[in-house]
């Protein structure tokens, strides 16, 4: 008998359950979709996605003034568009049981900003991830330029380990500018990195010459050797008599003088 019982609470339960699930559910179905929330996440103020721009384009994929049946919304198109935002690192849709398709974006950061030969460029972030320029967003970022050769994405996203970037001079500039970032002085120093196709030299910010890398080995020491050599030479009037440190040789500085001046 006690177990008799114990079947019937059971069955009794799941009913109660299945049906509680199939209200809910109708009650869910034959309402129209409320409205659209969307989140997005950025570093800044000003970005390079619109969400005025993106909310406008969710509302004609879902058709909200024809469409009546929330079941009926095209969240997959919806995920699909917001995959071809190419300054979006992470999106996400979902329709809540309150009606409300619920947006989220997440934005891009760049760090550094590289041109190719041709004067074309793109945006890189942290991870190698990289992004189309935007005319209406101008980023204050590390530069790098010169004699190099990739392809600069407009439309879409990639990153500097895809074969459209692999075998180019994109990420040879990226490993020596993030080592430049990476160290506390050439990150406040240096504001572009340019490489003629064999060498690497840096723009500095307080200093009026030439500050030659060299090639893309030992850059760490390179940069190190660097700070010590700025640190010990500031405010020293002889640092006005150069016009070319190369600091691409081992254990070694090479300054160069300004021609009219003496040896």
């Amino acid at each position: 008998m006690k177990k008799f019982l114990k079947i019937t609470v059971w069955v009794l339960t799941i009913g109660a359950i299945g049906c509680l699930w199939y209200f809910t559910r109708q009650d869910h179905v034959e309402h129209s979709l409320k409205s659209v929330e969307v989140a997005l996440y950025r570093t800044d103020n000003q970005g390079f996605i619109d969400s005025i721009e993106v909310y406008d384009n969710i509302i004609k994929i879902c058709d909200t003034i024809n469409n009546n049946d929330v079941t009926k919304i095209p969240i997959d198109d919806v995920r699909k568009y917001l995959n071809t935002i190419p300054w979006a690192i992470y999106t996400d849709a979902n329709i809540t049981l309150d009606e409300v398709l619920v947006v989220k974006i997440v934005e891009c950061q760049p760090i550094m900003r590289i041109f190719n030969k041709k004067g074309q460029s793109v945006y890189l972030d942290e991870d190698g991830r990289v992004f189309p320029v935007k005319s209406t967003y101008p980023l204050h970022l590390l530069i790098g330029s010169g004699n190099l050769d990739f392809a600069a994405i407009t439309r879409h996203s990639a990153t500097i380990y895809d074969s459209l970037y692999r075998s180019t001079d994109l990420p040879k500039i990226y490993d020596v500018m993030k080592r430049v970032q990476r160290n506390p002085y050439t990150n406040c120093c240096v504001k572009q990195v340019y490489f003629d196709g064999k060498e690497y030299e840096l723009v500095m910010n307080n200093v009026d010459m030439r500050v030659i890398l060299g090639s893309d080995s030992n850059v760490d020491l390179k940069l190190r050797n660097l700070q010590y050599f700025f640190e010990r030479m500031q405010g020293s009037p002889d640092l006005k008599d150069y016009n070319k440190i190369n600091f691409n040789f081992e254990n070694q500085v090479v300054c160069t003088r300004n021609k009219n001046k003496k040896k």
